[in-house]
């Protein structure tokens, strides 16, 4: 989203060259990006930040390029997905199949201008997820019975083969995730997703389902024909990237390495977006002004894999500035508030992205005793809110006096919302989605 709020073509584009260039060296030769989904509603826990924007022109233009950079020099391949689309849906298909519930002429004007698009730019690899089109697979009337497009052969070979006119490797989305665990036993399961048009199957348990491969090509449930059609793309890709001469690409030079740092530095210094109270900005500050930094975010339950960020980089800008700064997570009410007290300015860095809480991308720390950050602006003439990720907290946050939206925790996007609350820079992003509103929903009649 950070990509899209800069809306640079150019950096768009260069970061798929970068992408291509330090994975080739490192012998990856497939990448499973760009996500080309449109988040269409703000409470989708798969696409959020993760999702380019909700303009199907403005995915277009930045989705093209970041593959066409990819692609470029034939060192890696580039995977869009989650086809049919996700991003309608507020449920999470690791836990649920999801729906994708347009009407199919509305889908075509949006998700499939995407899709065509990004076939045109010639993607060489598309990820279906576990999610359903109902309208148009003839589920309209009971869309929950629809199956996941991993499973539905009118999806890949009627939707995506044919009428998109995609020639490329179909690779499976996570064959572990519920949304398609939950609609076929486990020895079926391998069978029934390379019938339905995979080319790859996704995270498999490699010894028990090669064997339901074989039984299910033995007993006339995989026909031969299909399974020689997936081997066949398969080495077709592997020879479109050469890799029978040389899996691995040249190092990138320190040359190249440092221009591909300094992109990535400009491009969140363009993303950088005041959603609110751009009067407010700069803090009044001295070089040795005392600072309180908070992180508040969901302890993440992929932490064994990816500890919970504390945001150290801001921290360090900060410091690298003359100021003293101390630092906070996740504190409870009584002690943000005395540390708070001794502080001339307290910076408040929301993180709440994908996957940290799955099957939700709601309630931001908002257990009893650690919800007083919310307002205590009341009570502390400085407090600057930053979003480092889901931009969408102000919906969750109205009475904000300000927030800053960077849709990334990277050390880049750290330091560039340090610029922004010091006056070093402006904050030039364009928010590439809209902001909720409080609707009323009717009563059934």
């Amino acid at each position: 989203m950070a990509v899209g709020a800069a809306a640079d073509v150019e950096l768009a584009r260069l970061m798929g060259e970068a992408t291509a260039a330090e994975a080739r060296y490192a012998g990856q030769h497939c990448t499973w990006s760009p996500v080309i989904d449109l988040n269409y509603n703000f409470r989708n826990p798969i696409t959020n930040v993760r999702a380019l924007s909700d303009d199907p022109a403005r995915v277009i233009r930045l989705a093209t390029a970041i593959i066409e950079g990819m692609q470029a020099k034939g060192q890696i391949a580039a995977t869009a997905k989650h086809f049919p689309g996700d991003g309608m849906d507020d449920r999470d298909q690791h836990l649920a199949t999801t729906i994708n519930n347009l009407p199919f002429a509305d889908w075509q004007r949006t998700y499939g201008k995407v899709w065509r698009a990004a076939i045109d730019a010639g993607v060489m690899c598309v990820m279906p997820g576990h999610i359903a089109l109902p309208d148009y697979q003839g589920y309209a009337a009971h869309p929950v019975d629809a199956p996941p497009a991993t499973l539905d052969a009118k999806l890949l070979n009627g939707l995506l083969r044919q009428e998109l006119g995609f020639d490329g490797l179909i690779i499976s989305d996570a064959t572990a995730m519920i949304g398609l665990t939950s609609r076929v036993p486990t020895a079926q399961r391998a069978g029934a997703v390379i019938n339905a048009g995979c080319d790859v199957y996704l995270f498999p348990d490699t010894l028990a389902d090669y064997e339901y491969l074989l039984d299910a090509v033995r007993n006339g449930q995989l026909p031969e024909a299909r399974v020689w059609d997936a081997a066949r793309r398969v080495l077709e890709l592997k020879a479109r990237l050469n890799l029978h001469i040389d899996p691995f690409g040249p190092k990138p030079s320190a040359a190249q390495s440092g221009s591909y740092q300094q992109a990535a530095q400009t491009l969140a210094d363009k993303s950088m977006t005041m959603l609110r109270g751009a009067e407010q900005l700069p803090p009044a500050l001295q070089p040795d002004s005392r600072v309180l930094t908070v992180t508040l975010g969901a302890v993440s339950q992929f932490s064994y894999l990816r500890p919970q960020p504390e945001l150290a980089a801001f921290d360090e800008a900060l410091q690298q500035r003359g100021f003293r700064v101390e630092h906070l997570l996740n504190p409870g009410d009584d002690e943000l508030l005395a540390k708070a007290s001794e502080a001339d300015v307290v910076f408040i860095n929301l993180l709440m992205l994908p996957y940290m809480v799955m099957g939700s991308i709601d309630n931001l720390v908002g257990h009893l005793g650690h919800w007083r950050w919310r307002s205590l602006f009341m009570d502390h003439p400085r407090v600057c809110y930053t979003a480092f990720g889901n931009p969408y907290v102000l919906h969750e946050l109205p009475h904000l006096p300000n927030l800053l939206a960077t849709y990334s925790e990277s050390v880049v996007s750290q330091r560039a919302a340090v610029k922004v609350w010091l006056g070093e820079i402006g904050a030039e992003g364009d928010c590439p989605v809209q902001m909720p509103a409080v609707r009323i929903q009717p009563l059934a009649a």
